[in-house]
């Protein structure tokens, strides 16, 4: 006797795509997102080097202390002490008798690095961002620049820019969060 024979199974249909592919939508938001990101800290980072007056015009040399060559004096303070002096004074960071002689010493001398040292980071980081170099490591710090930017306003307290860089500091949060649709980089990680 004859057995029943079985109906053919249909053909299957092709494989979705997968969504972690090079040109998914997870993707191509996510580069926006990183590049953002990037050109947000370059262009914060260039703009410390721009001139206090019109015509503008952008050097290192605006940033820094004017030192006279011959006694090594500061005749002229840079736009870095805009950045340092307000949250070193207005924070309270320079009372003795609260961190000590030496300890506020050593406070003034962290605003002073920090400060001189905070457009380059910004522009590295940035341009590690935008490229896609170590993209995990790049954004934690760009995240973290703009938080320590935060905690200094926080310190005076100027409470709606506190509020601003604390959002900046959430961007950098949520593109960790979706580095896992990281494709256009130079690095994976």
């Amino acid at each position: 006797m004859a057995q029943p024979s079985s109906p053919a199974n249909p053909p299957s249909s092709p494989a979705p795509a997968v969504s972690g592919s090079c040109c998914s939508g997870g993707a191509f938001a996510y580069l926006l997102l990183r590049v953002t990101l990037g050109l947000m800290l370059v262009l914060a980072g260039a703009e410390k080097f721009k001139s206090p007056a019109p015509p503008y015009t952008y050097s290192t040399a605006y940033w820094h202390d004017e030192k006279d060559p011959v006694t090594k004096e500061v005749t002229k303070s840079g736009r870095w002490m805009s950045v340092a002096k307000p949250v070193y004074e207005f924070g309270g960071f320079n009372n003795p008798a609260v961190f000590t002689v030496k300890g506020s010493n050593a406070l003034s001398w962290m605003f002073f690095l920090f400060a001189e040292g905070l457009p380059y980071a910004m522009i590295g980081v940035g341009l590690a961002i935008i490229i896609g170099f170590l993209n995990r490591l790049a954004l934690f710090a760009g995240g973290f620049i703009w938080l320590s930017l935060a905690l200094g306003q926080m310190t005076l307290p100027d409470n709606p820019t506190a509020s601003m860089l604390v959002q900046y500091t959430m961007y950098y949060v949520i593109a960790l969060a979706l580095v896992k649709y990281n494709r256009f980089a130079l690095t994976r990680f």
